[in-house]
C-alpha cells in the first residue's frame, strides 16, 4: 500500500508524537481542572502551545512532502480540525484568562488527531486534491467552522450541567471549577458568532470556486443541505434572544444537537465517503 507515512519514517514518528502531545495536554487541563494540580496547572499552558507549534511542523512537512497533496479525506479534515480547535481555545484563553474549560476543548482536540493518526497510518493518500485560493479559503473556513459549532456545543452542554447543579443547590466540582453561567453564555454566543461567519465564508467561497473551475455541485447533495441548514439556524440564532427573548438555556438545547448532528455527519463520511463533496463534472 502507497502509505505516505511508511516511506518516510521521520514523518511517522512525528505523526505518533502530535497524537502523544495532545494526549498528554489533555491530561494536565484534566489534572488541573479535576484535581487542582499545582504542576499541572504551571506546565499546561507551555504543553499546549508546544503541542501547536508541533503540530504546525508536522503539517508542513508533511504537505512539502512530494506527491502528496491535502485533500478532502477525513485524515485531513480530522487533523486540522484538532488544530483550529486547540487554537480557537488558546485564543480563548489567552483572551479572556481563564482556563477552566481547557479539559473539554482539549480532549475533543486530541480524539480528532488521534482518529486523524490511525486512518494516516492505515489509508493511502487518496481523495479528490485542492488547488487555488477559492477552495483553500472554503477549507480553511468550513475547518474553524466546525471547530467554533464545537465549542458551542461544548459550552453549551457545560452551561446545562452548571444550571442543574445550581437548580438542585449541589455545589459539587463543575460549581467550583467552572466560569459562572454568565461568562460561560458569553463563551456560547461568542462562538456561534464565531461559527456563523466562517460558515458564511465557506458557503460563499464554495460558489465561487464552483463558478470558476466549472464543476458542478449538486444543490440536493444532502451535505450541502445540512450546511445550509445549520448557517441559517446559527444565524438565526444570534438574533433570538435580543429579538424574541428565547433564554439561553433552550437555545444551549440546539447547540449541543448541532453538534452531535455533524459530529455524527463526519464519522459517517469516515466510514462510507473518501471525500466532503461528490462532484459531478
Amino acid at each position: 500500500m502507497n502509505n505516505i507515512l511508511f516511506n518516510n519514517l521521520p514523518l511517522l514518528v512525528l505523526n505518533q508524537i502530535v497524537s502523544l502531545l495532545y494526549m498528554g495536554t489533555a491530561f494536565f487541563y484534566g489534572a488541573h481542572f479535576l484535581k487542582d494540580i499545582k504542576l499541572a496547572k504551571t506546565y499546561k499552558q507551555p504543553l499546549l502551545s508546544l503541542t501547536i507549534l508541533t503540530h504546525v511542523v508536522y503539517l508542513g512537512l508533511l504537505t512539502s512532502t512530494e506527491g502528496y497533496k491535502i485533500n478532502y479525506s477525513i485524515v485531513n479534515l480530522m487533523t486540522m480540525v484538532a488544530l483550529t480547535l486547540s487554537i480557537t481555545y488558546m485564543f480563548i484563553e489567552f483572551t479572556t484568562k481563564s482556563d477552566k474549560t481547557g479539559f473539554f476543548v482539549i480532549s475533543f482536540a486530541a480524539g480528532a488527531q488521534l482518529i486523524s493518526s490511525i486512518l494516516t497510518a492505515q489509508i493511502p493518500n487518496i481523495g479528490i486534491t485542492f488547488s487555488g485560493l477559492g477552495i483553500g479559503v472554503h477549507l480553511t473556513a468550513a475547518i474553524f467552522g466546525f471547530s467554533a459549532i464545537a465549542i458551542a456545543g461544548l459550552y453549551s452542554f457545560l452551561y446545562l450541567l452548571l444550571f442543574r447543579q445550581i437548580q438542585n443547590n449541589r455545589f459539587e466540582l463543575l460549581f467550583q471549577r467552572l466560569p459562572n453561567l454568565e461568562v460561560l453564555e458569553q463563551l456560547i454566543m461568542h462562538a456561534v458568532a464565531f461559527g456563523f461567519v466562517f460558515l458564511s465564508i465557506t458557503l460563499f467561497a464554495g460558489v465561487v470556486e464552483q463558478k470558476a473551475s466549472g464543476e458542478a455541485i449538486s444543490l440536493l447533495e444532502p451535505r450541502l443541505i445540512s450546511l445550509g441548514i445549520i448557517w441559517l439556524l446559527y444565524g438565526t440564532s444570534i438574533f433570538i434572544k435580543p429579538l424574541i427573548g428565547w433564554d439561553i438555556k433552550h437555545m444551549a438545547y440546539l447547540f449541543i444537537f448541532l453538534f452531535v448532528f455533524i459530529t455524527l455527519l463526519i464519522v459517517l463520511m469516515t466510514f462510507f465517503s473518501p471525500t466532503f463533496h461528490s462532484l459531478r463534472f
